[in-house]
């Protein structure tokens, strides 16, 4: 009953900032909406599985204790446009619409709890997109969020920017996690995946502190030019 009357309360607040803030949809434009359900709808097809630790199709063998990984869709098109609005245009109303379609499309795989991966200490932004995220997959799959269980050991910035080395050359320890995900299932969220550096420390931040990461989601994923691009060619209709 808890749940679903905070569902209620989330759902008017929405509304009320929609009335105070107008907004309008990134793609097609139209006014007093973060956004038009078709076009968030068809901007993400949904990829296949893939190895949180190595980027390829999930499955293949590539490595030991392996998690699977979920995008939204490849980082480009109206994809693109989503997450970049989110992020860098104080369009904090899409983040949960964009969630909520990423937990349609996903089941929960045994989580007992959702964890977005922290903003970087030196962002100045006023909220953090991937708990956005995580708070729309947590309203299909009625699995709470703990937004404050990871936070940055160090200074690492913005990975925007950064070329692909720089990127990847993020230390393992670089984030710690709070005595609350011992003994739980976990489920990560971030916003994009480019080398997995990010996740890939989260992961490891979460396990030592007794957390069992089951899975991973992104609202999209870059692939690089170091893996098989053919392999993923028709993966936006998978």
């Amino acid at each position: 009953m808890y749940f679903s009357v905070n569902h209620l309360i989330k759902r008017y607040l929405r509304l009320f900032a929609h009335l105070i803030w107008p907004e309008h949809c990134p793609v097609c434009g139209r006014l007093a909406v973060s956004h038009c359900s078709g076009c968030l709808e068809s901007s993400a097809p949904s990829l296949y599985a893939f190895c949180l630790d190595c980027g390829g199709i999930y499955g293949v063998v590539c490595c030991n204790d392996s998690i699977p990984c979920y995008a939204a869709s490849l980082h480009e098109g109206y994809a693109r446009t989503f997450i970049l609005k989110l992020k860098y245009h104080n369009a904090r109303s899409l983040g949960v619409p964009m969630g909520s379609l990423m937990g349609r499309r996903l089941s929960n795989p045994g989580a007992d709890i959702i964890v977005p991966v922290p903003l970087h200490k030196a962002s100045s932004r006023g909220y953090n997109q991937s708990e956005k995220l995580s708070e729309g997959i947590s309203e299909e799959w009625r699995i709470p969020v703990i937004g404050n269980a990871l936070k940055w050991n160090i200074i690492n910035g913005t990975q925007t920017g950064k070329n692909r080395h720089g990127r990847s050359a993020m230390r393992l320890d670089a984030m710690s996690a709070e005595a609350c995900i011992a003994g739980r299932r976990v489920f990560l969220v971030d916003d994009v995946y480019t080398t997995g550096a990010t996740l890939r420390s989260a992961r490891y931040a979460a396990e030592r502190a007794g957390g069992v990461v089951v899975g991973a989601a992104v609202w999209s994923r870059r692939i690089s030019s170091l893996e098989n691009q053919d392999a993923w060619g028709d993966a936006g209709n998978g």
